[in-house]
């Protein structure tokens, strides 16, 4: 059974879309139906991380809290100061 369906989209991708399918001799709703059957569907609860991302941020909870007004430029300049001699 297909059901009908309009879809908006720019003119120049209906007509690339026209050239596409009469070089394939297809129709338009055949490449669309094709393409959008070609694509898997990702699940819903995909909270699964891979392993080296784990193992990341476990890593990242062993290290030191940062004190909330902690500034990089501060510790930045403190170190280019102390690498270069200038106060």
């Amino acid at each position: 059974m297909t059901t009908k369906m309009t879809l908006s989209m720019d003119s120049s991708v209906v007509e690339k879309a026209r050239r596409i399918s009469k070089h394939r001799r297809t129709s338009i709703s055949a490449m669309f139906s094709n393409y959008i059957a070609s694509l898997e569907e990702v699940p819903a609860n995909n909270d699964e991380l891979p392993p080296i991302t784990k193992q990341i941020l476990e890593m990242g909870t062993q290290l030191p809290q940062v004190p909330a007004d902690w500034d990089y430029r501060d510790e930045l300049s403190d170190s280019l100061s102390e690498k270069y001699g200038v106060k």
